[in-house]
């Protein structure tokens, strides 16, 4: 494939799997980065002291940079070429990941996790955007997608795997190392089977809006989790103070600027819309359950971390078989009809994880993480095809970013609420074995609930094309 062909050139059939096997690589190595650190949170905390209240910091910061920033990343991406960066952010996400390795202070660790996040803030939306861009025929885009959606689901199953295995065989710190390797493998293929761009958006990149997202969101995520934080109330207050300062000015700067980070009239969409809520409240939901369950199972259970990745490994192996059902079902049903079923639908399967403390995990844990992923990975794909629907090619980058930072702040967000509700209902007791875990379970399964209701409505008044 020659580099000099511009973005956005339809690749014939027989160069289908190339360029899909680099962006695969990227996608699998930032959702890899973000899994494979919940197996060895518990370690991790415990080495370098950090306390209960900070640990989700460790998924949160990682998150808060990578979807605050992912518009801007977009806005780069499509400035100077996705593949260029794509390959910038690769080589940023290995300086980081070794960084990472050789932290031995919580506020390193947190500094280095937070520029991998950026550094994912360049690769996902380049990825995503390369993915539209370089297959326009429907039928190839949508086998493309298809496992681009596997991938994702492959990553966290790896990641859960890797985790487990690298932190009992060595310790956590060789969970940030192991992504070096595969950062350099995806640049290596990146500049080789990737195409190249000739013309390039002139937008200018509004690095104001993103820095006020970034300290707005990061304002929120303190506030949620200082709610349950005994001795730091007015941590929590100020923090809600700058949260709503910075984010009403975002609000009014996107109103007024020239150069908005998200384009006016992008939400005129209701697909889009559907789509972007579809991805937020997915991840705000099943990011936070699965860093409550890590910290469960090897709290509470007394699993090693070996045995807590293998026991979480249904869920993502269930994610790569559902996402590859996904395209039959939106070719049968349409997008925003599996969409909103398909959150419904997880919400039943969640809420039974919630009285796991009092049965094994063979009668309750493991039919309800198999019926969950049956059900998310659908939701996932669908909601992607949505939100990157009728994208103009000058704007793919900024959407993609804005399909990703759904994902991630609602992740991040996801961690924090239910981290703090886990911590602060020791004394609720809703069941008998584990009532922070409980709660917090039941809280994402209200998340996914009210997602799909709202997306219901979305999807009512959205109009339909003609036949």
């Amino acid at each position: 494939m020659s580099a000099s062909r511009s973005e956005g050139t339809t690749v014939p059939k027989a160069r289908f799997w190339g360029p899909v096997a680099v962006i695969g690589t990227a996608q699998f190595l930032v959702i890899m980065n973000n899994a494979i650190i919940n197996i060895a949170l518990p370690s991790l905390v415990a080495d370098l002291g950090m306390s209960p209240v900070n640990q989700s910091w460790v998924v949160t910061s990682y998150l808060l940079a990578f979807g605050a920033m992912l518009v801007l990343g977009g806005q780069i991406g499509d400035s100077i070429g996705h593949r260029r960066a794509l390959i910038i952010g690769l080589g940023v996400t290995a300086v980081a990941a070794i960084g990472a390795g050789l932290a031995s202070a919580g506020w390193a660790l947190l500094a280095w996790r937070s520029l991998q996040g950026a550094a994912a803030a360049l690769v996902s939306p380049s990825a995503v955007a390369l993915l539209s861009l370089t297959f326009a025929d429907p039928a190839l885009r949508r086998r493309a997608f298809g496992i681009y959606g596997a991938v994702t689901g492959a990553g966290g199953a790896l990641g859960l795997i890797a985790g487990g295995v690298l932190t009992d065989a060595f310790s956590w710190r060789a969970t940030m190392f192991v992504s070096v390797p595969f950062a350099i493998v995806a640049a290596v293929g990146a500049l080789w089977l990737l195409p190249g761009a000739r013309n390039t958006s002139k937008r200018q990149w509004n690095v104001r809006g993103a820095g006020l997202v970034v300290l707005g969101i990061g304002a929120l995520l303190l506030t949620i989790t200082r709610i349950g934080a005994k001795g730091a109330p007015l941590v929590g207050v100020i923090a809600g103070i700058v949260a709503v300062v910075c984010l009403s000015l975002f609000a009014r700067a996107e109103r007024t600027s020239a150069n908005p980070v998200i384009p006016h009239g992008f939400f005129r969409s209701r697909d889009r819309s559907l789509g972007l809520l579809t991805v937020g409240v997915g991840a705000l939901s099943m990011t936070g359950v699965f860093v409550i369950l890590s910290v469960h199972m090897q709290g509470e259970m007394g699993l090693s971390a070996l045995d807590t990745s293998i026991a979480t490994l249904p869920y993502p192996v269930g994610m790569v078989v559902s996402t590859q059902l996904a395209p039959k079902l939106i070719g049968r049903f349409g997008a925003q009809r599996t969409a909103v079923t398909a959150l419904l639908v997880a919400a039943i399967g969640l809420a039974p994880l919630a009285w796991s403390g009092t049965h094994s995990y063979w009668s309750l844990m493991l039919p309800s993480l198999i019926f969950v992923s049956l059900a998310v990975g659908p939701a996932f794909v669908a909601g992607s095809q949505l939100a990157m629907s009728d994208v103009a090619a000058e704007t793919s980058g900024v959407a993609g970013a804005l399909m990703n930072s759904a994902s991630e702040i609602g992740g991040a967000i996801g961690v924090a609420a239910l981290s703090t509700a886990s911590l602060s209902s020791l004394s609720l007791r809703p069941d008998a074995g584990s009532p922070g875990f409980g709660l917090a379970v039941l809280l994402a399964t209200a998340f996914l609930l009210i997602g799909g209701v709202l997306g219901g409505v979305l999807n009512r008044r959205a109009p339909r094309p003609a036949r």
